[in-house]
């Protein structure tokens, strides 16, 4: 029995050895290290963000914190007077605080690393320093909206940043000195350094060239028309990448207002995935997609008479030219952006049809783009939704979109039929190894290959002959619509007056779209309010840069005489558009026809020169 238990302890003695120097020697070692060391942290860097094309748009930059253990210092008032010259702080409440029965003293952070070898050059004992990195943002104001930001501690924010932390985020290391039991620093000076894991580098969709051409329109829209903002998204039509997003106003991600909450969440929300808006005319692309493959109308035989209003469910809706289009095909009238073609489209769907078809089109969902804050657009419910709801929701109104919901459905409608989930990540690149591949995704295939070449030709024919005609590059197909929309009150009191918002969706080439457009003009007050004018001529330029910056050559260029505008003010719209005809210009007018009613502002101004592919505003009233 004796050797039983002899054995019996030793068989437990030699297992409790081989548990712990074995099984549990790794986490024995570490807590041992921590017993016997004092750690400064060495913070792991943040990934790099780029443009498709590489190039560089957000790296980190090293800080330092500087720490003072008093247990070390051995001359606390010529290590108070160094730091305190050096960092520009109080040198006698320095001296206090390291005078005090503490372990360790924060000195100060954000200190650059000139000011560290200073530091260093001085050789004051007791001075630790705590490597931390610095968000750099290249370009400032440079697409601040999809980018993001971090915090201090160089935790994604917004955006990119926030939506994809988890890749981008370093691994931290240690910087570690044996010491006493009270802190001291051992004779033996020993110190292990333990690296740290840089993040991983996002590669964006964006092209930086063409991020440039948008960015800089969006500037001069919004200052140009005064406008509450103004804001342009490009997609690739055939994939859903999303090759520019800016909006303005901007702020510089190098100096973000962090004092003043209010506006930091102001200025930094992506209004073009967060916001919806009535999206007006823009949305009549979708019902003519739905009414197109349905069968309701066609390109041969379908007519409509349109007297500048219809009735539907006794109320009385206006087209927006109260002195109606007469009778039209429905090209012309797709042309015209005729809101009683658009009503006849949507009461001849009919509520089943229409909401069914919409929700294909992803209206009323989300796209699944990868940024933080979507949101999804409204309409009335089905339940209750009504003729006269229906009516407006064929022509844009009654319904509310997100700018990237509208453009992801007008892409299917013209893309072959394709609604595809927009997306910002090209590729995630850690070491060499690609984590992550932003790819094509089909979310579902809303109408036919046949119908998407007939809606092709027909908004080809909308920039080419109708409202469009502002976005046109000379010698090259593009496709589009404008759109105006009455905006409403935000105390819930009906239409504000004065209050629009403009806009153009655009694509080309015209018979194979690589790129679609949505250009958005917020309350835009200088007098002109229309797509047309407001919006679709930005649209205009900046496709004539992708082009040269692709590198692709016009078709055909045809050289259109230029003439001077004539002076439409104090005119009748009969004296004034009789005018304009002789002279081959389309146009666009606001306000009551008859009553005396003049042209009272014109935009081009009288005296500019102009020619055919120009789009005239006017806007009448009584004098």
């Amino acid at each position: 029995m004796l050797m039983v238990l002899i054995i019996f302890l030793f068989t437990a003695i030699f297992g409790r050895l081989i548990y712990l120097m074995v099984i549990s020697s790794e986490s024995l070692q570490i807590k041992a290290l921590d017993q016997w060391t004092r750690d400064v942290p060495v913070t792991g860097e943040r990934g790099d963000i780029y443009d498709v094309n590489g190039v560089l748009l957000a790296d980190t930059g090293t800080i330092y914190t500087v720490y003072v253990r008093p247990n070390s210092v051995t001359d606390k008032a010529y290590t108070a007077q160094i730091l305190s010259s050096i960092l520009g702080i109080d040198e006698k409440k320095l001296y206090d605080r390291i005078n005090a029965k503490v372990s360790e003293v924060t000195v100060s952070k954000n200190v650059t690393s000139e000011q560290i070898s200073l530091i260093y050059a001085a050789k004051p004992t007791g001075v630790y320093y705590a490597q931390n990195i610095k968000r750099n943002y290249i370009y400032g104001d440079f697409s601040s909206m999809v980018l993001g930001f971090t915090n201090i501690d160089g935790v994604g924010q917004t955006g990119i940043e926030a939506q994809y932390n988890s890749y981008l985020q370093g691994i931290d290391g240690k910087l570690l000195t044996e010491t006493d039991l009270i802190g001291r620093e051992l004779d033996s000076n020993l110190t292990y350094y333990i690296e740290g894991v840089k993040g991983a580098d996002l590669y964006l969709t964006l092209d930086y060239s063409i991020q440039r051409f948008v960015q800089n329109a969006v500037n001069d829209a919004y200052e140009t028309h005064q406008a509450k903002s103004a804001s342009c998204v490009v997609m690739n039509a055939k994939t859903g990448a999303i090759v520019a997003m800016a909006q303005s106003p901007s702020f510089d991600l190098n100096n973000i207002p962090r004092n003043d909450i209010a506006k930091l969440m102001e200025v930094s929300r992506n209004t073009i995935i967060s916001d919806v808006y009535e999206p007006g005319s823009t949305f009549k692309v979708l019902t003519a997609a739905l009414g197109l493959e349905y069968g309701v109308v066609n390109t041969s035989t379908t007519r409509c008479y349109c007297g500048g209003s219809r009735i539907v469910d006794g109320t009385k809706i206006k087209c927006w030219r109260t002195i109606g289009h007469g009778s039209q095909t429905f090209a012309e009238a797709v042309q015209n952006s005729c809101n009683c073609m658009f009503m006849d489209i949507a009461l001849g769907l009919g509520k089943e049809q229409l909401y069914t078809g919409l929700k294909s089109f992803g209206i009323c969902d989300k796209t699944g783009i990868d940024a933080s804050g979507e949101a999804s657009g409204l309409m009335i419910n089905y339940d209750i939704v009504k003729n006269v709801d229906i009516a407006r929701i064929g022509f844009g109104q009654a319904v509310a979109v997100t700018a990237i919901e509208l453009l992801t459905a007008c892409a299917a409608a013209v893309n072959g039929g394709e609604l595809l989930t927009p997306y910002l990540v090209d590729k995630i690149v850690q070491g060499g190894e690609i984590l992550y591949k932003g790819n094509k995704n089909i979310r579902n295939n809303v109408i036919s290959a046949e119908t998407s070449r007939t809606m092709r030709e027909i908004f080809e024919g909308v920039v080419r002959d109708g409202g469009g005609k502002n976005a046109q590059v000379n010698g090259y197909r593009i496709g589009g619509k404008t759109g105006t929309a009455q905006k409403y009150s935000e105390s819930g009191g009906g239409i504000a007056g004065g209050k629009y918002v403009a806009t153009f969706m655009g694509f080309a080439p015209a018979d194979n779209p690589e790129y679609i457009m949505l250009f958005i003009v917020d309350e835009p007050s200088t007098g002109a309010y229309y797509g047309s004018v407001v919006a679709a001529p930005y649209a205009s330029t900046i496709f004539s840069q992708i082009f040269e910056y692709r590198g692709w050559q016009p078709e055909n260029t045809v050289a259109l005489p230029k003439f001077e505008m004539p002076d439409l003010i104090g005119l009748s719209l009969t004296e004034a558009s009789a005018i304009l005809a002789q002279k081959g210009l389309y146009y666009e007018y606001y306000g009551e026809v008859g009553n005396g009613n003049k042209v009272t502002y014109q935009l081009p101004a009288p005296g500019s020169y102009v020619n055919k592919n120009n789009a005239v505003y006017i806007s009448l009233s009584q004098e």
